[in-house]
């Protein structure tokens, strides 16, 4: 395809011809028949004055005009008012002979406007020389390249963005895991721990942002639950009540009937009061807030028009403002990581890429439709829940038990390290190795099997579930825990854990760890 308003010539294939005046009848009659018979509208042109001469009546249908005020309209008219200049420098350079023109917008009588490709040649009837043009509507076409486009840089964006707070996180392991162990060996220093806190509370920032780039690469763990989408937005309209501003009318909607939906209902909640704050900012001025939730089930036919969303129930969300609105350009970037409209530093650009990752995660959709001066609606479809989730594990208290043996295998050096401090400080004998190669051939020296296996999941050759299903298959009741720089999505978060394996997300705590640990010793009886 052309590049948008792109024109292609093959040369002239015609000598110049006496042109017609526009005041002389186009003789048309006799080709009527066959001419209105064509599908696609047809408007013949005369290539002096540009005016339009003849149109058959699919070019009626398509524009909306009669024909007797279609004859003599000249034929910038079909164009949008924002489209005539460059319409009219590409007229200009208009050779003889055949012209293509790809994805040019055009418009109706009405305003209204669609997409095109137009097909225009010379040609010559009654001996005198016009130019035909062939138009076809490709306004779906170029829509569903559009949200491929989309859909596939958001996809590069949420690979980079996962990669990024993967790597981070074990950074971010070290720190807070080496600070937390730093923290209990100061004593009474006082300087020391306020210098070592201002440490953690940076490490913790950090580990924030980490989390708002995994929401948004849908790399985040999702404490899924079929729920209410009512009650989820009662919850949150509560809270709305109290941190939104005076100036701004919330106004809800909620279908008491809705649908349950099975998702994380905090994160969804997190959701509602991203785009509710974003909504505030758009309308400094004051203005309306509303929250709407209702069903809708999409036809198999309406699916096939967007093709990323199957058909099926929905229970749908909308959020929308009266605010300033977006223009096209910002409202393509929205979604986009470090992508922000705010001057620094009041805006990280991470809100609205984590409430596309959440939803996307949760198998739902997101839309905007925005512009200038008109307010923004997000709209957002989370599939019908039929079927209710796995039960949590519940929590273990007690003090983390010592005198186990315990392999920490992580290739990063750092978050072995303090990890091996953590269970070494409880009695723990402690095995650290880099790699699943290296377990193994420490089981093969010592032909005792660890009491608990701590291992990452992404390892240099073997992958940790590898050395764990090998470890377990002599040793069923061993205790397994991963460690992971980035979370697993839904079904996939659950196949890791099943038999009572345990996963813990970095960076974590001392505290964290500990909980994590006695969880699956517990599990396993150990």
């Amino acid at each position: 395809m052309q590049p948008y308003g792109s024109a292609h010539a093959e040369g002239a294939d015609l000598d110049p011809e006496p042109q017609m005046t526009p005041s002389e009848p186009f003789p048309i009659e006799d080709y009527r028949q066959v001419y209105d018979g064509v599908a696609l509208p047809v408007l013949i042109i005369d290539p002096v004055s540009w005016q339009i001469v003849a149109v058959n009546h699919a070019a009626l249908k398509q524009y909306g005009y009669e024909r007797e005020e279609f004859i003599g309209l000249p034929v910038l008219e079909v164009r949008p008012p924002e489209g005539r200049a460059e319409a009219e420098r590409v007229m200009s350079e208009i050779p003889h002979g055949f012209w293509k023109t790809a994805a040019v917008r055009h418009s109706r009588k009405d305003g209204s406007t669609f997409i095109a490709d137009v097909w225009s040649r010379d040609t010559v009837v009654d001996g005198r020389a016009v130019r035909i043009a062939t138009i076809s509507e490709v306004t779906e076409r170029v829509q569903l390249q559009q949200e491929l486009q989309q859909a596939q840089k958001m996809e590069v964006l949420g690979r980079l963005a996962g990669g990024v707070a993967h790597d981070f996180n074990n950074a971010l392991a070290a720190i807070i895991g080496g600070s937390d162990l730093l923290m209990d060996q100061l004593g009474d220093d006082p300087e020391a721990r306020i210098d070592l806190e201002v440490i953690q509370e940076a490490a913790h920032r950090a580990a924030l942002l980490t989390r708002h780039l995994l929401a948004f690469s849908r790399q985040q763990t999702l404490r899924v639950e079929v729920c209410s989408l009512a009650e989820v937005v009662d919850r949150s309209v509560s809270l709305l009540h109290r941190i939104l501003e005076d100036s701004i009318e919330l106004q809800t909607r909620v279908d008491p009937g809705s649908w349950p939906v099975q998702v994380d209902a905090v994160q969804l909640e997190q959701v509602i009061l991203n785009l509710a704050v974003n909504a505030q900012d758009a309308m400094p001025e004051g203005g309306t807030l509303l929250i709407a939730t209702e069903n809708i089930a999409v036809s198999p036919e309406e699916a096939r028009s967007a093709p990323t969303m199957p058909s099926g129930d929905y229970a749908a969300l909308t959020v929308r403002d009266t605010g300033v609105g977006m223009d096209e350009i910002t409202r393509a970037r929205i979604f986009e990581p470090f992508f922000t409209t705010k001057p620094p530093p009041e805006g990280t650009g991470l809100g609205l890429s984590m409430v596309y990752g959440i939803i996307r995660q949760s198998g739902g959709f997101i839309t905007v439709d925005s512009a200038p001066g008109a307010g923004t609606t997000f709209g957002i479809l989370l599939p019908r829940a039929d079927q209710a989730p796995a039960e949590a594990t519940p929590g273990v208290e007690g003090a983390l038990p010592g005198d186990r043996t315990v392999w920490v295998v992580d290739g990063d050096d750092g978050v072995r390290h303090s990890t091996c401090r953590v269970l070494e400080d409880v009695g723990c004998t402690v095995l650290s190795v880099p790699s699943a190669e290296a377990a193994l051939t420490a089981l093969e020296q010592s032909g005792e099997p660890p009491d608990l296996l701590v291992a990452a999941l992404n390892l240099p050759g073997m992958a940790g579930r590898e050395l764990a299903d090998r470890l377990q298959a002599s040793d069923p009741e061993l205790a397994v825990l991963f460690l992971s720089g980035y979370a697993l999505e839904g079904d996939e978060a659950l196949r890791i854990i099943e038999g009572g394996r345990g996963l813990l997300q970095k960076p974590f705590s001392v505290e964290l760890l500990s909980q994590a640990v006695r969880r699956v010793l517990a599990a396993s009886g150990r």
